[in-house]
């Protein structure tokens, strides 16, 4: 070709047949495709701009990728700033005219709207498109449009004409309409192989707004679906389904003090009801125990590709949802937790052939998959997100996230403002993701649960149409109903103090059982004792404390789920040990005293009484009282188990009262003495009554004074 032709014939031979996408083959097409505005006679790339020349010039290189109507607007951006940079550098161009040209606003340039894609590229137009740009990125665009390439992709019709009628169903985009959102994006995959089997980027690829962009490749807010994540790497650490973790405000630094979706913190809690119950502060605490760049890590190796910034520039809130992922990667990731912790690359593509029925690709034969998660943690992520019991206490018995008769995992995410609702859900043999909200990211009046989970719910179960009355099958039903995940070798079962995740004690009041990884080690109790109080001395009781003096105490500090050399600590502690002490535990180990009682001893003498009653109406009771080694204080009589008097000893030793009988027959009069030191004697007498009824009154000795004076004496 070279001898044939000179350069510019050959740049001009090139430029009239490559590729632009949209279906325009050559620049004079991608001109009237994307500038129909240029076309003053019949040569429309003569009239280009410089901005647009330098576009076109840019979307040459990867036309699906770079398409002004795709997914990578941002890419295309600085690319097209590249062709002038470079040109400015070759002296074609200044550096203002370079600057000028650079694009900021599409339309300013005269780009015109997205062509209507569906029909006449393919039934399926996102998944179409997707698979065409996977393989650009494989074998390059000439290749793949010219090179004479059998493709059989991985899209399964029936999952897919299944997703498109949940969304035309009762709960799809008419639903989302009524929760504030205008679109939705769904995918669902194979973890054993990583092939998508169906995509829908729009509720409608023709929707003249915004059918042609595919949300199911975009950047948007995960919100709490990405926990999960966090939770499988903070389990790489000493954390398991069975860990205490403390739902209470808690400053994080910098003013940062996030709140549960309720508006409530529920005190102690589990990893487990943690996660299935989506708190935000205890999602929190996990990212910053497993740490940002960990999390990170972990979220690349599942299959994310974003979140591509320097750890540092993320901040605590990424394990909410503040980082951009796209549905398509979230659903990639979430098969590693389908998958017993190995990974497989999202595909299209089922087998690729050259002309010389070479096979170039072949998943259905899938390479060795990378180990992602230990399987342990994969299978203790799906445990928990699979128990309906853990999240009844925020979403109810009845919610869409169970499937009757089947075993499925699922989390639900809902950014801050409402502006994205998300729900990923998998059993051991499909994974499904769907985002609902707004392309233009403006909020709505409902949560995830609301608007994306019946959807999820509908295709993976059926439904039966309102309509019709006609059962329709879900994706699910290709799939054995016995489907599980298989517990991998080391998973333990253990029981813990729940209130201070440590070993239990005699002093511990509630204890939790669950499954741990098998690297847990519980630990040590901590601070947290309980001992038998001497009430009157306030030291340790021993074996001769009176029993109406023994009191039982527990003391000790619950201590924050971090160690104590880590900066945080103090702020995590201090509402820590706030709730401590709302639950009946003392501020410090300190509140146990280390000295036994003396104060009592085996050998002293308990105070006596002696009791009569005379009369058969109106009785006279008489009680004469002795003290022992200590001062006698107090007399309670009692008629038949009744208290009938409590009297305050005034250092006299006899006591009459005077009582009328409520009812005939035989009763009986019992009266107790107790001392200062809390010792007790008593007697009791048996009188027979012919019935008066009531209380008359008291009738102390005179004191010295010569006064009356009553105490606590209820007079009828």
């Amino acid at each position: 070709i070279d001898q044939l032709y000179k350069k510019n014939d050959i740049l001009r031979l090139y430029l009239n047949e490559i590729p632009y996408g949209s279906q325009a083959y050559g620049v004079e097409a991608a001109c009237r495709t994307f500038f129909p505005g240029n076309i003053k006679d019949d040569n429309c790339s003569a009239q280009l701009t410089l901005s647009q020349s330098a576009m076109l010039a840019a979307v040459a290189n990867l036309p699906t990728y770079y398409s002004p109507y795709g997914q990578h607007i941002d890419a295309l951006k600085s690319r097209q700033a590249l062709v002038l940079d470079l040109m400015a550098d070759q002296k074609y161009i200044t550096d203002a005219e370079a600057d000028a040209a650079k694009i900021t606003d599409f339309a300013a340039i005269g780009l015109a709207p997205a062509p209507q894609i569906a029909t006449q590229v393919s039934p399926y137009p996102h998944f179409a498109q997707y698979a065409q740009e996977y393989l650009e990125g494989k074998y390059g665009t000439r290749t793949v449009e010219s090179g004479g390439l059998k493709v059989i992709t991985s899209l399964d019709i029936k999952k897919q004409k299944l997703m498109q009628r949940a969304i035309n169903g009762t709960n799809g985009i008419a639903a989302i309409r009524r929760g504030g959102g205008s679109n939705v994006a769904m995918v669902s995959a194979d973890p054993k192989t990583g092939q998508v089997l169906a995509m829908m980027g729009s509720y409608d690829p023709n929707d003249k707004d915004f059918g042609a962009f595919n949300v199911a490749l975009a950047n948007r807010q995960p919100g709490s679906s990405f926990k999960p994540i966090t939770y499988a790497a903070a389990m790489k650490g000493n954390w398991g389904p069975g860990s205490t973790i403390y739902d209470v405000k808690t400053d994080f630094g910098g003013g940062y003090s996030p709140k549960n979706y309720s508006g409530t913190h529920y005190g102690i809690q589990s990893m487990r009801s943690s996660l299935a119950g989506s708190l935000n502060i205890p999602a929190v605490k996990m990212l910053h125990i497993a740490g940002v760049k960990n999390t990170i890590s972990t979220a690349h190796d599942m299959g994310i590709s974003t979140l591509n910034k320097p750890a540092g520039d993320y901040g605590l809130s990424l394990v909410l949802g503040s980082g951009e992922v796209k549905l398509n990667d979230m659903v990639n990731a979430f098969e590693s937790f389908a998958n017993g912790g190995v990974h497989y690359e999202a595909t299209p593509i089922l087998k690729v052939t050259d002309p010389r029925q070479r096979v170039l690709m072949d998943t259905s034969k899938p390479k060795k998959p990378k180990r992602v998660l230990d399987a342990q943690i994969s299978y203790l992520v799906a445990h928990m997100l699979s128990d309906n019991r853990a999240r009844q206490y925020i979403f109810g018995a009845n919610n869409p996230l169970q499937v009757n008769g089947r075993t499925v995992a699922a989390k639900t995410g809902t950014t801050e403002h409402y502006n994205d609702a998300w729900t990923m859900g998998f059993s051991p043999d499909i994974v499904t993701g769907i985002w609902a909200g707004n392309n233009d990211n403006r909020p709505m009046s409902s949560s995830a649960v609301n608007i994306a989970a019946p959807l999820w719910h509908d295709y993976m179960a059926g439904y039966t149409d309102r309509q019709t009355r006609e059962k329709v099958e879900g994706a699910l039903d290709d799939y054995p109903a016995s489907s599980n995940w298989t517990a991998p070798p080391g998973i333990q079962t253990l029981t813990i103090d729940a209130d201070t995740g440590g070993a239990i004690t005699s002093a511990t009041r509630s204890r939790r059982t669950d499954i741990f990884p098998g690297w847990y080690k519980v630990q040590a109790a901590g601070g947290i004792k309980s001992a038998n109080i001497d009430k009157v001395s306030g030291k340790l009781a021993t074996e001769c404390t009176p029993q109406a003096a023994v009191q039982n105490v527990t003391a000790g500090q619950i201590h924050a789920e971090i160690p104590t050399t880590d900066p945080a600590y103090p702020r995590w502690q201090a509402p820590i040990a706030a709730l401590a002490q709302r639950l009946g535990y003392a501020s410090g180990v300190g509140s146990i005293p280390t000295e036994r009682d003396t104060l009592h001893n085996c050998s002293d003498v308990k105070p006596s009484v002696n009791v009569s009653a005379s009369g058969t109406s109106t009785l006279l009771i008489t009680a004469n009282v002795t003290s022992g080694t200590h001062t006698a204080n107090s007399l309670t009589v009692y008629f038949d188990d009744q208290v009938i008097s409590t009297q305050a000893i005034n250092g006299s030793t006899n006591y009459s009262f005077a009582y009328n009988a409520p009812s005939s027959g035989s009763h009986t009069v019992r009266a107790v003495v107790t001392d200062t030191a809390l010792y007790s004697g008593q007697d009791e007498t048996t009188v027979t009554t012919t019935a008066s009824g009531g209380f008359v009154g008291i009738f102390p000795p005179s004191p010295a004074n010569g006064s009356f004076i009553p105490q606590n004496t209820p007079i009828t």
